[in-house]
């Protein structure tokens, strides 16, 4: 049976909980795929480089919610290291550093409670986006 939250309080904070579990969810990530020389950050990029043929800067800054600064110098490492092609149309090949952390994450919250989490959050990302 769930308790009741005083929303008042400052540890039933939406943006705080978010936030918080965000940066634990980062740096579990980041020690998994550290192993691999690739940073979560730079994952995500390679991620959204499998999902789609080409991309323009401004369609994947918009699709990855980061501003274009930031995707530049995440791009730098990975283009260094012949991962992704700037300007040429690649898409980029996956390592499997996010695969593995990916792995390791459903596999120590559950593949049903990550399922439930995953739904929940969508909703909640629809609902505050109204």
């Amino acid at each position: 049976m769930a308790k009741e939250l005083d929303m008042s309080a400052m540890e039933n904070c939406v943006c705080f909980n978010l936030r918080w579990v965000t940066r634990k969810v980062t740096q579990f990530f980041d020690a998994e795929m550290r192993r691999h020389g690739i940073r979560p950050t730079q994952g995500s990029i390679l991620e959204a480089l499998q999902a789609k043929d080409s991309w323009t800067m401004a369609e994947l800054s918009d699709w990855l919610g980061m501003d274009r600064t930031t995707l530049v110098r995440n791009l730098r490492p990975l283009q260094r290291d012949g991962l992704v092609n700037v300007g040429g149309g690649g898409r980029g090949r996956l390592r499997p550093a996010w695969k593995s952390a990916q792995n390791a994450a459903v596999k120590t919250l559950g593949e049903q409670r990550w399922s439930a989490i995953l739904s929940d959050l969508e909703t909640a990302a629809l609902a505050l986006n109204k």
